[in-house]
């Protein structure tokens, strides 16, 4: 089993202090982690596939009903058990890289020669292993596609707010954020022997470049498309909107309204889950990327919201709806969005 007594009873602990919404997030991205690393072997067999898939749709769920206060979400019991039966799965194909390996801590030497990949072995990979598996569950060819872009910097909730738009589609929505991608690798075999892991060769370049990959797909197919993101690239965020646009999407755009006290506490509250949780997929946010990330998502707000390049624009924090551009709003979106995030 991947949890003894003693990370069991810190996992109970951690429950009575860290919100079930983020206890929640990060059992979704190992879910989904389990599922990249398998797929890519080539040899999932189909019920093991819809077992991960249950146990992340029950986790989405979930987190889409405490957003809307509608659940207090799944207990800690309940949690470990969804935890234990993915790892069972996982050691079935391969040997476990995130239940109990600790990430490693590779010199920038041997990280910068194990990035240089050709973008032709990530386009193959994407083709023939990444997109099927993005796909699965999902149809394309609507008649009326949607786009959600859900903003807001690290920690503030990005993840738990979008539980509601998957829920919206019942899960009939491709999510081309980059951390989906995490478990996927061309050199995959060939990392694990040297290092005993892949995931932490996973880089932001990568993940950047297989969520375009995606959305391309995903418009071609006319699938609903879910992206989040930190309008670090505001400009990439407004081609991407004029992209969709273009190519017939209805275009909801969704900040995530948050202090940056909050947000740089719940990026603690994420690590330590990681860590009792999935160790190697624990990494850490430093305080300089997630204040900096935060300075700039403010000017990138005000200048993204002055072109109202968007068919709908909407400001949510943990609380509930703060704006909805449909309402007929009498205060300006980012005076809201400065309030929030300014606040003591």
């Amino acid at each position: 089993m991947p949890y003894d007594e003693r990370t069991i009873n810190e996992l109970q602990e951690s429950a009575d202090m860290t919100p079930v919404g983020i206890q929640l997030e990060v059992n979704t991205d190992i879910f989904n982690t389990v599922h990249n690393l398998i797929r890519q072997k080539g040899n999932m067999d189909p019920e093991d596939e819809k077992r991960l898939y249950y146990l992340w749709r029950k986790t989405i769920k979930s987190m889409a009903k405490i957003e809307i206060r509608k659940s207090h979400g799944l207990s800690m019991e309940k949690q470990i058990s969804m935890l234990q039966e993915a790892f069972q799965i996982e050691i079935k194909y391969l040997p476990d890289q995130l239940f109990h390996q600790r990430p490693l801590k590779i010199s920038k030497d041997i990280q910068m020669a194990e990035e240089k990949i050709e973008s032709a072995e990530w386009m193959s990979l994407f083709e023939k292993t990444i997109w099927p598996g993005l796909t699965y569950g999902k149809t394309g060819n609507h008649e009326h596609p949607m786009a959600y872009i859900v903003v807001g910097q690290p920690g503030s909730g990005k993840t738990r707010m979008s539980a509601s738009w998957i829920e919206e589609h019942d899960g009939n929505i491709i999510q081309s954020m980059s951390d989906n991608f995490r478990g996927y690798h061309p050199h995959a075999e060939q990392l694990t022997e040297r290092y005993s892991t892949q995931c932490t060769f996973f880089t932001l370049e990568q993940g950047r470049f297989l969520s375009d990959l995606a959305i391309k797909k995903a418009v071609e197919g006319r699938y609903h498309i879910l992206q989040e993101g930190s309008l670090l690239d505001v400009n990439h965020t407004k081609d991407l909107i004029c992209f969709l646009k273009e190519n017939g999407y209805t275009v909801y755009v969704i900040f995530r309204a948050s202090p940056k006290k909050e947000s740089w506490k719940a990026i603690h509250q994420i690590f330590l889950q990681q860590r009792l949780k999935a160790p190697g997929l624990s990494r850490l946010i430093t305080k300089e990327y997630h204040d900096k990330a935060c300075t700039s998502f403010l000017s990138a707000t005000k200048e993204l919201i002055s072109q109202n390049l968007m068919d709908r624009l909407i400001i949510k924090s943990s609380k509930g709806l703060l704006y909805d551009s449909d309402d007929m709003p009498t205060e300006r979106a980012i005076d809201i969005l400065t309030k929030r995030m300014t606040k003591e």
